[in-house]
């Protein structure tokens, strides 16, 4: 299935920052345009990420044993922002902790387009909405496909850059993932509530076949985050990127109806 405006869906790849892997951020937003990533998604990684599954758990914690902090982050994004439009996922602790309008101003003069936070709901929202405004950021909010029709347009109209649909009951790269058929009214309901605000599925997009059940449900676009964390261990490569997304992004293309 086309995306809505005729060309092919967005390609969110995902990297965990992790201190070790300073110096390699750069190469690997490079080779990830290169196989069709039209996005990026920095990792800020937090000892408690109740949102993520075992792998992700697993990078998180080594990240912060190697003493991963807020610099990092920053180092990070001023890699890759110029190559790919860069978005930050973290959770609602180290934003707070750090001070939430010193975050994101931080993160802002970096480079990052936007930031998503797993923790939050929209109804705790509203002072991170002000406070993205402040910064000049979007705040991508999620939905759980356990989500009526009226949450979902409600997530829509207040979400900015995208809404970021869960596709899995459960954990990143665990548990059961819904299928198309019942993803698709979620994803109906918010290109009613919000036509101009795209789409994203996530948790549980690893090939060329979950994208495709992706499209058939009507998402604009997919994120990959387990599926690349799973295969690069600690010091990730750039060939790995290529080898993971590219027959996703074929997999994204407009087709002929």
């Amino acid at each position: 299935m086309p995306s809505r405006d005729g060309r092919r869906g967005a390609l969110v790849a995902y990297c965990m920052v992790d201190r070790v892997r300073r110096g390699r951020y750069r190469a690997l937003a490079l080779a990830a345009r290169q196989a069709g990533a039209t996005h990026l998604e920095l990792g800020f990684p937090f000892s408690d990420p109740i949102a993520d599954g075992p792998v992700l758990q697993a990078r998180a914690d080594a990240a912060v044993r190697h003493g991963t902090d807020w610099r990092d982050l920053e180092a990070a994004i001023r890699d890759v922002a110029s190559i790919l439009p860069t978005y930050v996922m973290s959770y609602a602790n180290p934003f707070w902790r750090r001070g939430l309008d010193r975050a994101l101003a931080e993160i802002g003069r970096a480079g990052a387009r936007g930031f998503l936070v797993p923790d939050l709901s929209l109804e705790e929202s509203p002072p991170w909405r002000r406070a993205s405004r402040r910064a000049g950021l979007e705040l991508v909010l999620l939905a759980a496909p356990s989500s009526d029709r009226r949450r979902v347009a409600a997530l829509a109209r207040q979400s900015a850059g995208f809404l970021y649909l869960v596709s899995r009951y459960g954990t990143t790269g665990a548990g059961r993932t819904a299928g198309a058929a019942a993803l698709a009214p979620i994803v109906r309901a918010a290109h009613e509530a919000r036509p101009d605000l795209p789409v994203y599925l996530g948790f549980g997009i690893r090939d060329a076949a979950s994208a495709r059940s992706a499209r058939r449900a009507g998402a604009d676009g997919v994120v990959v985050a387990t599926a690349l964390e799973e295969r690069f261990g600690e010091l990730p490569r750039p060939a790995t990127v290529g080898r993971i997304l590219r027959p996703i992004a074929r997999a994204l293309r407009p087709v002929a109806t």
